[in-house]
């Protein structure tokens, strides 16, 4: 009886041993759970609204508004070239000469026919003159109409031969190529001794006065703004030389390859540095509704609805905000309601983050 009294003992102080430990062990994970996490640091942005609305900024170049393309009517051998690419040249100024030889010729001959002409009509005339005179004593009337007719017709051949001369003197005119406007050369199409065809671009000439700013625009940009926005354009090389300018013309149709659009932007006051070639870049501001440009890391998805969290500055805990967006870009989207001047947007590490939650600013955010 003893030793069962023995045993017995010994099983409860084991069982009472047991649950003391599994108290203890309760005991120690409430007290881990009672723990709290440090805030978790976040890198946040201050929001700012402005009446002004940019789609960020392009690389385009300046091109000359007007450029002409200068040949010859006729063609022929060229036997001289006065202008390089590069070239300044004025009104009136000399581009290039054809060989003239054949055309003075022509022009010889028109003139040779036109004094055959005068010769034979001066004799008809006097012919006329005469018979009106004897009309009607010794000649019939038949015979005063019959060199009336005479005289007209050699009075014809003269006009046709003074047009034969104005077509060869044009001919031989148009064997000199001259510039109606000033520019500067941009390109040549021919040389010395070549022999070329009527209407083949000999020299190239842009005209300095009004330049383009010329952009390859993507179709989204297109499509969300007006051909009304006012255009600054910067020098790459000289930030600080600008121009300003308006959407002058919209290519209808998109490059195949980039599925872009050639729009060119027509500038006012150009400085002289606005060389044709240079890179330029510019930037579309539009007038409209305040709003607050983000980075698309702010944006959480809220049920369908865009929203971002915003830190409450007394509390340093996590709101989630619903918004309304304007506009998605393609690294940043424009909210037009929903956030107040100043609020605290968290840009980074949005899906860890749960409502209440403490945050810690990291050095800059807000700023």
């Amino acid at each position: 009886m003893a030793s069962r009294s023995s045993s017995t003992s010994r099983r409860l102080l084991g069982l009472a041993a047991a649950a003391t430990t599994s108290l203890l062990v309760a005991g120690c994970q409430r007290a881990e759970d009672a723990v709290e996490l440090p805030p978790r640091p976040v890198k946040t942005v201050a929001v700012s609204f402005s009446p002004e609305d940019t789609f960020g900024s392009l690389v385009g170049d300046v091109q000359p508004r007007t450029e002409t393309n200068f040949g010859f009517r006729q063609g022929g051998e060229i036997r001289e070239r006065d202008v390089d690419v590069g070239d300044r040249v004025e009104v009136g100024a000399v581009l290039a000469r054809l060989d003239t030889e054949d055309a003075q010729d022509a022009v010889r001959k028109a003139e040779a026919n036109l004094f055959a002409a005068q010769s034979n009509f001066d004799n008809a005339d006097q012919t006329r003159s005469r018979q009106e005179q004897l009309y009607p004593r010794t000649i019939s009337r038949a015979a005063l109409d019959a060199a009336t007719a005479q005289a007209n017709a050699a009075r014809a051949g003269v006009d046709a031969a003074q047009a034969a001369v104005r077509v060869a003197q044009n001919n031989l005119d148009n064997r000199v190529l001259k510039s109606n406007a000033a520019g500067v050369v941009t390109a040549v199409g021919a040389d010395v001794g070549q022999v070329i065809g009527g209407g083949q671009m000999i020299v190239r000439v842009a005209q300095l006065v009004e330049k383009d700013a010329v952009f390859q625009v993507p179709e989204a940009t297109i499509q969300s703004a007006s051909r009304d926005v006012r255009v600054e354009a910067r020098l790459l090389s000289n930030p600080n030389s600008k121009a300003i300018g308006a959407v002058r013309e919209i290519s209808p149709v998109a490059n195949p390859v980039t599925r872009n659009f050639t729009v060119r932007v027509g500038l006012e006051a150009v400085p002289d540095d606005f060389r044709f070639g240079s890179a330029v870049r510019g930037t579309v501001q539009v007038a409209g509704d305040p709003v607050a440009r983000l980075p698309m890391t702010a944006l959480f998805n809220q049920g369908n609805q865009p929203a971002v969290w915003v830190v409450d500055p007394k509390t340093n805990t996590t709101k989630l905000v619903s918004v309304e967006v304007q506009r998605f870009e393609t690294s940043d989207f424009l909210v037009a309601k929903g956030l107040q001047e100043g609020d605290n947007v968290v840009v980074a590490g949005v899906q860890q983050l749960r409502p209440d939650m403490a945050v810690r600013l990291l050095n800059g955010a807000g700023k």
